[in-house]
């Protein structure tokens, strides 16, 4: 019998060690997993994807430092014209031609769409309140979620 070779852990990603829901902002605090090779340290930026209903992105600057990344969020650009009432968006780490899903993959802890619950901000948009929460999804990555409150 041959056995193939298994990979030696997840894909490389973004894991992410902390979220700070705070002030207007998500701050996402992490380390880089499983680059092929160095990690660029500039050029990285952290891109939003609409998911529900597909379509645009959004993006902004994301710092690289060695392994480590911080990416900040301004909640006050969640609201997306082609989906005025509720979204959501996923996030990942770019640079040139690498793009990490962000999430949380290394650790025990097993369904945290149910168990870690981050708190909401709301912002007022030209639309009226909206509410933005970060949320693991079943696949342990971090997506946003927004939401017209009525």
């Amino acid at each position: 019998m041959i056995e193939q070779d298994r990979p030696a852990g997840p894909a490389p990603h973004a894991e992410v060690e902390r979220i700070w829901p705070e002030e207007g902002d998500i701050r996402v605090l992490g380390r880089l997993h499983g680059l092929p090779g160095e990690a660029p340290q500039e050029g990285w930026r952290v891109t939003l994807t609409l998911r529900e209903p597909r379509g645009p992105k959004a993006e902004w600057p994301a710092v690289v430092s060695g392994l480590d990344f911080e990416a900040v969020v301004p909640i006050s650009g969640l609201a997306a014209p082609e989906s005025p009432e509720k979204g959501v968006w996923d996030v990942h780490l770019t640079a040139g031609d690498t793009r990490l899903r962000v999430g949380r993959r290394l650790d025990d802890i097993r369904d945290k769409a149910t168990i870690m619950i981050y708190p909401a901000q709301t912002f007022e948009s030209a639309a009226g309140p909206v509410e933005v929460r970060p949320r693991y999804t079943v696949n342990e990555n971090l997506s946003i979620d927004y939401g017209r409150v009525p």
